[in-house]
């Protein structure tokens, strides 16, 4: 269940539990009594330069602008040797993939 943050007017501030489907926008403040209003969580900064910031980035860039694959790179670059064939009738009755 997530954890809301509340302020009263007086200017406490307390965190309660509520599912997301029951969050009301006021409670009872366990101070003073009076309605207490939800506050909007605070969003930390983020580290810029950290590893996992940069996965982030790289995926967003790639889901908006794909890499466009130009050739296939590796060590298989030539003519791909051709399948053999089997000469044994008894394969013949075997079924094809």
């Amino acid at each position: 269940m997530p954890l809301y943050d509340y302020r009263c007017p007086d200017g406490d501030v307390f965190e309660i539990f509520f599912s997301m489907h029951d969050k009301p926008d006021t409670v009872a403040c366990p101070g003073c009594g009076q309605n207490a209003v939800s506050q909007m969580p605070a969003i930390g900064p983020s580290k810029i330069n950290s590893s996992q910031m940069r996965v982030l980035d790289a995926t967003q860039a790639t889901a908006e602008t794909p890499q466009v694959v130009n050739a296939i790179s590796g060590t298989r670059t030539g003519k791909r040797p051709s399948t053999p064939m089997t000469r044994n009738p008894l394969h013949h009755k075997l079924p094809r993939p």
